[in-house]
């Protein structure tokens, strides 16, 4: 049996898709989960512990081509949100395509917090307190206008 990891990267806002990139059916877009997936070579940092510890976030390097650039830094001025998913599966039954019935062996969702770039690659920041595996929702931040005013003497 021969394993093999495919990475999906989806960075969206409410019900609205802005960008969908798969990094391992190399120079092809692919259908899964009813949607269009474009190659774009990625690597992530930080999802492979079973637990983020103190609260860190998650980065992933991208080329710094002109369509990655604009569409990270307008998820970074919008706020928006990225998803990542790591999918195993047995390439013994097919590697050209995704297969159906994909393990899912990790997830992440969060806020894009912070940009970094070189001339050559750029790197995006997702911001949580969740841990990577199974996180569901984006973290959330207490504040005064959230839980209350403290009560004064």
């Amino acid at each position: 049996m021969s394993r093999a990891q495919s990475q999906y990267l989806r960075i969206f806002s409410g019900s609205t898709t802005y960008q969908r990139w798969q990094s391992y059916y190399v120079n092809t877009s692919v259908t899964w989960e009813s949607a269009t997936w474009t190659y774009q070579p990625f690597d992530a940092d930080g999802i492979t512990a079973g637990e983020v510890q103190s609260e860190s976030s998650i980065s992933i390097r991208l080329p710094a081509t002109a369509n990655v650039v604009e569409v990270v830094l307008q998820a970074l001025n919008e706020a928006r949100l990225a998803e990542l998913r790591f999918y195993e599966f047995d390439t013994i039954l097919g590697s050209a395509t995704p297969q159906a019935g994909q393990t899912l062996i990790a997830s992440y969702l969060g806020e894009v917090v912070g940009v970094q770039g070189s001339l050559t690659s750029i790197q995006l920041e997702l911001g949580s307190s969740l841990s990577p595996v199974g996180a569901q929702v984006p973290p959330r931040t207490f504040s005064t206008r959230l839980i209350g005013a403290p009560c004064k003497l």
